[in-house]
């Protein structure tokens, strides 16, 4: 299968997964102003799902807008990757969890507010660039990207710190802990293909940390 072919599959079957998570979130949104103000956290938990939704609704537009990829990585691993590392946590909805205090419960719900809006701004910054996939469509350097190298897989892992802290166990932690795998993972397959289709790659990494700003 040739890259653009996968490329259009890829994003047919993106459009219907998200379309599907957007309309899931959407009624999730109108459940809460339905009730508004019916629990202590109300707002934070408004703000995470209104959020939420509105990074659902800019994967789906920036999907169907996308540049064509220069290149993709080969291989199945890199594909294995992007999948598990994008959709593993979901496995947290059906895992059973145990009650957390209130305060753990705040907390969770702060990081998963701060964790949604910073996916919110660095997706808009990376515009057409995204992908699941690890493809080079164009060299973001601006914006977070002038921060770090990977601002969408630390404002993704702040979110999923939130969420397993909301529905703590055993069970969550390990698939936490597989799933960041699988995200550095990702990381390094981006940063191979960036690399070799961009010869000015070298020197942005020299420049901006990978993952955490300020650690050179």
């Amino acid at each position: 299968m040739n890259s653009k072919t996968e490329d259009i599959l890829g994003k047919l079957a993106m459009t219907g997964i998200f379309s599907y998570m957007t309309a899931k979130q959407v009624i999730s949104v109108l459940g809460l102003l339905a009730h508004p103000f019916g629990f202590d956290t109300w707002l934070l938990v408004f703000l995470a799902r209104l959020f939420g939704l509105v990074f659902l609704l800019l994967v789906l537009y920036l999907t169907l807008t996308r540049l064509p990829p220069k290149d993709s990585a080969a291989g199945l691993e890199p594909r294995i990757s992007a999948i598990a590392g994008t959709f593993i946590t979901m496995l947290l909805i059906i895992l059973p969890s145990a009650q957390v205090p209130p305060t753990a419960q705040l907390v969770a719900t702060v990081l998963i507010v701060v964790g949604t809006l910073a996916s919110v701004i660095a997706l808009y910054w990376l515009g057409r660039s995204f992908s699941i996939m690890a493809s080079a469509r164009d060299l973001v350097q601006h914006g977070p990207y002038a921060i770090v190298r990977h601002p969408l897989y630390l404002a993704e892992a702040i979110t999923v710190i939130g969420v397993v802290i909301a529905n703590w166990s055993l069970a969550a932690v390990i698939v936490v802990a597989i799933q960041f795998a699988f995200q550095f993972r990702r990381m390094y397959n981006e940063e191979q293909i960036l690399r070799k289709t961009f010869p000015e790659y070298d020197a942005y990494a020299r420049r901006v940390p990978m993952v955490i700003p300020f650690l050179k």
